[in-house]
């Protein structure tokens, strides 16, 4: 018993030597030998990566066909519009407002009523909204605020460029008969949190096709998500098409929204007018 009570205080003090000789070693390394590592860490973390640079002329090319030069702020566009749901298709009249590159109003006035939805960034968080005739209007799922509010006006998206977005130039394809340049973009974050569903990249993820030859968007494609499950993709596309010039700005007449390949938003231009002093109020939620 006296050997075993020997030979475990010389294994305990053999371990305490070796921990204490770990921290006289650790003590001697340089004051900034962890926070340099924290400091690279950080910095591997927020470097944003670079836009293709390709992609980046392209939609610079396409915002300067769009807006021919005007400083856009705000746009309304109003006209008609055939409305889809199943097997229930209603016809009215439709406004489509936006206001910078946040806020964003669609109003349809059918023959069941009015539905709306509107998406407002204005407090820094982007959040979205749905009313529809005889039930209590619904939030958006978080899932379904990361891509452009405006989706129906390419120049207050993420064409603009702006903080976060990335240009990924995927290439040139031919696209319903015609030829196209493929841009893809997406919103960075320095930071994401792992395994707790899909990054902020994937969900603000959208494809915009220009004409190879005018460089005007035909369409951009996106995906929705269900309220309770981000994971599953809803492909939307919107088909941009019969552009006319109005006051000076060359806007798409007819606006095609598709859920899942089949139409849901059958939308004709009629009038437009920009820069006429929206307010966040009028996408407020």
């Amino acid at each position: 018993m006296f050997h075993n009570n020997l030979r475990s205080r010389a294994a305990a003090s053999l371990t305490a030597l070796i921990i204490w000789s770990f921290i006289l070693i650790a003590g001697s390394l340089p004051a900034d030998a962890y926070s340099s590592k924290s400091a690279a860490k950080r910095a591997a973390q927020a470097a944003m990566p670079a836009s293709d640079p390709q992609a980046v002329v392209f939609a610079a090319q396409s915002i300067a066909a769009l807006t021919n030069g005007t400083s856009i702020n705000d746009v309304t566009l109003t006209g008609s519009v055939i409305w889809t749901v199943g097997s229930d298709t209603e016809t009215g009249t439709g406004t489509l407002l936006a206001l910078g590159t946040g806020e964003s109003r669609m109003n349809l006035a059918l023959k069941e009523g009015t539905r709306s939805e509107i998406r407002d960034a204005s407090t820094g968080r982007a959040i979205g909204q749905w009313i529809a005739p005889n039930v209590v209007p619904g939030l958006f799922a978080s899932q379904n605020c990361a891509t452009d509010a405006a989706w129906f006006f390419p120049a207050l998206g993420s064409l603009t460029g702006g903080p976060g977005v990335v240009f990924l130039y995927i290439g040139q394809e031919t696209r319903n008969g015609v030829s196209v340049q493929h841009l893809q973009t997406y919103q960075y974050q320095a930071t994401e949190i792992q395994g707790l569903g899909p990054t902020l990249q994937v969900l603000s993820t959208m494809d915009f096709y220009l004409d190879a030859t005018t460089l005007l968007p035909t369409a951009i494609v996106y995906n929705a998500h269900p309220d309770d499950n981000a994971l599953y993709n809803i492909p939307i596309e919107v088909d941009f098409s019969e552009y006319q010039a109005m006051s000076g700005v060359t806007v798409p007449t007819h606006i095609q929204r598709y859920l899942q390949g089949t139409l849901a938003v059958d939308f004709t231009v009629t009038n437009a007018t920009f820069n006429t002093g929206l307010t966040n109020s009028t996408f407020a939620i």
